[in-house]
């Protein structure tokens, strides 16, 4: 049950890309999307971890704050990039995030990261190549941007991985997601607000904000105590496969055959850069042992 539960989950943030590439910019405004959104989600998880915020102390707070405004960067650059891409092309280039994890754990503890990681995250950038160079159209606005998004997650990653370590994972996502929802408030009056109340958009924000964030998050933190990191890892690295089949079903995206190799070189540098080090220690455990 908790490998299926991922996998839905998995296929839920797919399917995601092709909510926002919908509604955003046209039927809603962006920073006002982020706050609909992680508004809706933040009030649904606070019945689950109330009695569990006491428990966070002040660190905790400010762990959970810095973890919103990372999250709120990371989306809000996801938002407003996806309307100068695809919905398959953002996916897959967020899909990045993880391979930025080493580069923070060098830029804070100086240690660098195992050869194996290294040469993923080579391969994933040759991989982003392939999918927005020449032969993809072209790198644009809109896929530098979802870069940007890809290395904010990189470090929400890797701060959420110490945080964890240290206080209660729901009450810390709940301080991360209202911090989120407080820090999209406060860029509201920056943009100009739009927001068609129509099936589409009203639909998206009560999805994404219930089903992607609440619910997923949710699930996520239930499976993840039953299932090994690795697994896990492989899990989510369905879920640019799934974005690309769910946009090019309903969005009519097609990559090209460069681009699906590029792709695929994501795919399987994300999975390379999860497997390889586990290997690499259990191997050398086995023969210590």
């Amino acid at each position: 049950m908790p490998d299926i539960a991922l996998f839905l989950s998995t296929a839920v943030w797919g399917f995601s890309f092709t909510v926002l590439k919908l509604v955003l910019g046209l039927q809603v405004s962006e920073v006002l999307f982020v706050f609909l959104r992680f508004l809706v989600a933040s009030l649904l998880l606070y019945p689950l971890c109330r009695r569990r915020l006491r428990s966070l102390g002040d660190d905790g707070v400010k762990a959970g704050i810095l973890l919103g405004v990372l999250i709120f960067a990371g989306f809000i650059t996801q938002s407003i990039g996806i309307t100068y891409t695809t919905a398959s092309k953002s996916a897959f280039v967020t899909g990045l995030s993880t391979g930025f994890v080493p580069i923070f754990l060098l830029l804070h503890r100086g240690k660098m990261p195992e050869p194996p990681i290294i040469l993923a995250l080579v391969f994933a950038i040759a991989g982003m190549y392939m999918l927005t160079g020449p032969a993809g159209g072209g790198f644009n606005l809109g896929d530098l941007l979802t870069l940007a998004c890809a290395i904010v997650f990189g470090a929400q990653i890797y701060v959420m991985g110490i945080a964890t370590r240290k206080f209660d994972t729901l009450a810390l996502t709940w301080v991360e997601l209202s911090a989120t929802t407080f820090i999209a408030a406060l860029f509201l009056p920056m943009q100009n607000i739009r927001f068609e109340f129509s099936l589409e958009p009203v639909g998206a924000v009560l999805f994404m904000g219930v089903i992607a964030t609440a619910l997923a998050l949710s699930i996520q933190t239930w499976a993840q105590k039953k299932v090994s990191a690795v697994r896990a890892g492989l899990i989510y690295a369905a879920e640019p496969v799934f974005a690309y089949i769910f946009a090019s079903a309903l969005l009519g995206e097609r990559f090209n055959l460069v681009q699906k190799a590029g792709g695929a070189v994501i795919i399987v540098a994300i999975l390379a850069g999860e497997l390889l080090p586990t290997l690499l220690r259990t191997k050398r455990n086995a023969v210590a042992g």
